[in-house]
């Protein structure tokens, strides 16, 4: 009789233990429903708003590092935006360790010749002028101080995205929305081979479109963005840059400092074609990014990552194999199906011309068996973060000290 009471309790708390672990599971797949769905009808809203005809004089800042034919592509498409104001291009790149400067200055001074509106601009190298923040924030900062003074508003695009023609016309529109301090386009990965580490990175980067919004979450990509110049003062952008890793963190705690929104525009995407990735280029660079994320002060992105993803990921794929001796786990196992649903919800918030692509819309198809994983990483991650501060960008070792500050551990490697 004691023996068959033991055994009973002994079930009443794997049924309840059972119980709790997939509740949690599941109110933790409920949190990140409600994010997904927010930024869903968000970009409904947004796509169904029309706005008057704006057209400051802009300063497209493009910063390059290395070359080959598609940021070639990339590069000439800026030149024909097909925006009806005045806009002039400073392509940007910097002089190398030593003598010398990055193979893409020449590249870029044929691009740019025979055009009026575009010029080129050699930084000078981090390294050998000591100085104390990246080279892509030193790059940045050239060109700003360099500007003249009708410029209204400043653009910025990296050099390996592919941009549409309308790029400029979207970024700029809304800004003149004196409650807007910034705009901020989509970043798409697009992986031109379906091995399963270059789907599970398209997968994290793409995902992030669906945590932007109208909220207090949206954040600053570096890849494509654009303010009003005044925020330069108002903000203090240059002060928060002068000794930074990353530009677009500093720039998103502006924004948010000086009580002004951040405004997602869901129709502009940029995209990098990205080829065979290997897991270890996978985890340096998602790594990096929510190194920078935790220790640059936006923690709200970081710990939602870790307090969200991270249990939920342990809970279910720790799960799967006691199933077969706990079978009430087994609704555990549907989390990542509903996962790869609503990756596909996220998809649909993508620009009509994006996914009719047949291959995008082959490769959305295909990403999906991806997400859980991509969810799992995001939570090692946000993990990993806690207990590393270094990085390596752009063939740089930087340690992040604070939101501001950043110290250059290593010197540049030449990219050909």
């Amino acid at each position: 009789m004691i023996g068959c009471a033991r055994q009973r309790i002994k079930y009443l708390e794997m049924n309840t233990m059972t119980t709790y672990i997939i509740a949690i599971a599941y109110i933790l797949f409920i949190l990140e429903m409600l994010l997904i769905s927010q930024s869903f009808f968000y970009t409904r809203r947004e796509r169904r708003t029309d706005r008057p005809t704006y057209t400051p004089k802009v300063a497209i800042i493009a910063p390059h590092y290395g070359w080959d034919d598609e940021t070639a592509e990339h590069a000439k498409t800026l030149l024909d935006q097909d925006y009806e104001g005045d806009f002039t291009i400073h392509f940007v790149t910097h002089d190398k360790v030593g003598p010398g400067y990055d193979v893409s200055y020449p590249h870029l001074q044929e691009i740019a010749k025979d055009v009026p509106h575009a010029d080129v601009r050699l930084a000078p190298n981090i390294v050998d002028n000591n100085l104390p923040r990246s080279q892509k924030v030193q790059n940045l900062i050239t060109v700003i101080e360099s500007l003249t003074e009708d410029v209204e508003v400043i653009a910025f695009v990296d050099a390996d995205v592919a941009i549409q023609r309308d790029w400029l016309r979207l970024l700029v529109t809304p800004l003149q929305d004196n409650t807007i301090g910034a705009t901020v386009g989509g970043r798409f990965y697009f992986p031109q081979t379906w091995n399963f580490a270059s789907l599970v990175e398209a997968t994290w980067v793409n995902f992030q479109m669906s945590l932007q919004g109208d909220h207090w979450l949206t954040m600053v990509w570096g890849g494509s963005n654009a303010f009003r110049r005044e925020l330069l003062e108002k903000g203090q952008i240059l002060e928060r840059w002068e000794q930074a890793a990353i530009e677009d963190l500093n720039t998103t705690r502006a924004v948010r400092d000086v009580k002004l929104k951040i405004h997602f525009v869901p129709d502009c995407v940029a995209v990098t074609r990205t080829a065979n990735r290997t897991w270890r280029q996978i985890f340096e660079f998602t790594n990096r990014q929510m190194i920078m994320t935790k220790h640059m002060g936006l923690w709200a992105q970081w710990f939602g990552s870790l307090s969200i993803f991270l249990p939920k990921a342990v809970l279910v794929f720790g799960s799967i194999p006691f199933i077969g001796m706990q079978p009430g786990l087994l609704p555990v196992v549907f989390i990542p199906f509903l996962e790869a649903m609503s990756f596909r919800l996220c998809s649909r918030n993508l620009p009509k011309w994006l996914r009719d692509m047949p291959k995008v819309r082959d490769t959305l198809r295909i990403s999906k068996y991806a997400a859980p994983f991509c969810i799992f990483l995001a939570g090692i991650n946000a993990f990993y973060a806690i207990f590393q501060r270094k990085i390596v960008w752009g063939g740089v070792k930087y340690e992040i000290l604070s939101a501001t500050t950043c110290r250059v551990l290593a010197p540049m490697k030449d990219k050909e």
